[in-house]
């Protein structure tokens, strides 16, 4: 990566390796078919011997504890999964997917030192409670590296129900869009808030 770079382009996780560092935060892009259906999150813990190993919440077998990959509704568990936080080799979470690092809230938020980021995310090994709006593999990553629990996908799927919901009660395909768009707005404005709150405290105390 270049000096202030803070994303690298979707690439292999063999291709991924040189540009490694303890900390980095590494997206996996989940396919279905063709298409993007979610992504993938997990910290990066360094080199044992040949293998490259990161820290993430999910399965042996798959990202949110359910075989089959072929349904998206199975993807969108809520509760009940038995994914938990876990280390394996990068080329075992990629399964294939393309991968890239992806630091982009450095640029609002200071990441703890590499060795921190290490510490935080070794500590909750074993860990589960996966929930897919509150504690999905994303706010994990985002926790350990910032102390900040977010999720963009989650506050997208959360908009898109509060959409549905205002949908279903108006009756009108209009109104659930702007819904969603009211909905994901309130949720990202509610985010910076909480962001912004201990900052504001520090200053003061």
């Amino acid at each position: 990566m270049e000096p202030g770079e803070l994303q690298t382009s979707w690439m292999s996780a063999d291709d991924l390796w040189d540009y490694l560092e303890l900390g980095d935060l590494i997206e996996f892009r989940r396919l279905i078919g063709t298409r993007i259906a979610y992504t993938h999150w997990a910290v990066y813990i360094g080199d044992i011997g040949s293998e490259h190993f990161a820290v993430h919440l999910s399965t042996e077998s798959s990202d949110f504890g359910k075989e089959d990959k072929t349904e998206i509704r199975s993807k969108l568990t809520l509760n009940g999964s038995s994914a938990h936080v876990r280390s394996d080799p990068i080329s075992h979470i990629s399964a294939g997917c393309q991968c890239r690092i992806n630091n982009s809230m450095d640029y609002r938020n200071k990441p703890f030192p590499p060795n921190i980021i290490y510490e935080r995310a070794i500590y909750r090994l074993g860990s589960g409670g996966y929930n897919v709006i509150y504690n999905n593999c994303e706010h994990f990553v985002k926790e350990c590296r910032y102390g900040s629990r977010e999720s963009t996908q989650a506050t997208l799927i959360t908009s898109i129900g509060v959409g549905l919901a205002v949908g279903v009660a108006s009756a009108s395909f209009s109104v659930a869009v702007l819904g969603g768009l009211c909905g994901y707005g309130l949720l990202r404005t509610k985010n910076a808030i909480e962001r912004t709150l201990p900052k504001i405290a520090s200053a003061f105390f």
